[in-house]
């Protein structure tokens, strides 16, 4: 049961990713980032896509400021968030400072969202030809495989939930752990694909956007954190997956018990451990032992010990 329900707080969490941006634990949950502030240096003025002023021409940084963007973006599982950093001496403060609305159809497309990011800025931004071959190809795949990551992380949160109760309730009974044993082994397959095409998908994304947008100078990365709370929630749910088989063959159903006759209500009854019964006299006969104390009513009835069997 612990098992279940800590797959079901990892995969939760995952979820949770990136819904408010007030809370900076939550909110730095992402898969995916990009760091925007030099997206272009001296060297590389000729190719960067949009309008630039003297100032940025002079100067060769803060590109991305001056096309509207923020310094940095991050991939979750519903939206994209962006934010400001702070530089303190060494430090670097990355500071999320907005989250775009949770969407069950949301991919992470660059052009969407640093056209929406200029425009809301008051900038003209870039166009959609401006982006590179390399990552208009890669945003194709990146929407299809999207919708099925989070289709597989909701379906897994349904059946975990689902395996706890019907594992709450069947927890004595040997077809109560069979059945329970079924939806953890699906919500496993879930979360387990889930996090085989988020893992996959990032990944990829990390590359294909380093290598295409090397020329502009931003830099994709993954987030470790993120990565290790969903494996942890794959491993929770295969422990819990192989719990329940095992409860099914061993930890289930009532024990049989050891049952034998009452010789004087002819019933059956469930003999206790280490409990004394009744035995004959041992130097006489059964019959002269029943004869002598239907006689007097009264007379020694020697017992015995007996132990668990």
């Amino acid at each position: 049961m612990l098992l279940t329900i800590a797959s079901l707080a990892c995969t939760v969490l995952i979820m949770a990713g990136g819904t408010k941006s007030s809370n900076s634990w939550i909110s730095n949950i992402y898969f995916f980032r990009i760091d925007t502030r030099e997206i272009t240096t001296v060297e590389s003025l000729d190719v960067l896509p949009g309008d630039l002023d003297d100032g940025v021409l002079k100067t060769g940084f803060k590109a991305g400021e001056e096309l509207g963007l923020d310094d940095f973006y991050t991939a979750h599982l519903w939206n994209y968030c962006s934010g400001k950093i702070t530089v303190d001496g060494d430090k670097e403060d990355w500071e999320i400072t907005n989250c775009g609305k949770p969407k069950t159809t949301f991919h992470f497309d660059i052009y969407q969202i640093f056209k929406l990011d200029s425009e809301e800025n008051g900038k003209e931004g870039i166009t959609e030809d401006e982006i590179p071959d390399n990552v208009k190809k890669v945003n194709k795949a990146i929407k299809v495989v999207s919708n099925v990551m989070v289709a597989m992380f909701c379906c897994g949160v349904v059946a975990t939930v689902v395996t706890f109760i019907v594992g709450w309730f069947g927890l004595l009974s040997r077809w109560g752990s069979c059945v329970t044993t079924i939806f953890a082994d699906v919500a496993f397959f879930f979360i387990l694909s889930g996090s085989i095409i988020a893992t996959a998908l990032y990944a990829t994304l990390k590359e294909g956007f380093n290598r295409a947008l090397d020329d502009f100078g931003a830099v994709a990365t993954l987030n470790n954190r993120t990565l290790v709370i969903m494996w942890l929630g794959v491993g929770f749910a295969f422990g819990a997956a192989l719990f329940w088989m095992m409860s099914t063959c061993c930890c289930s159903g009532r024990s049989k018990k050891i049952m034998e006759t009452s010789p004087r209500s002819g019933g059956t009854y469930e003999k206790a451990p280490y409990t004394y019964e009744r035995v004959a006299a041992p130097y006489a006969p059964t019959s002269q032992v029943h004869a002598s104390g239907a006689q007097t009513g009264v007379g020694y009835e020697p017992y015995r010990h007996a132990g668990a069997q």
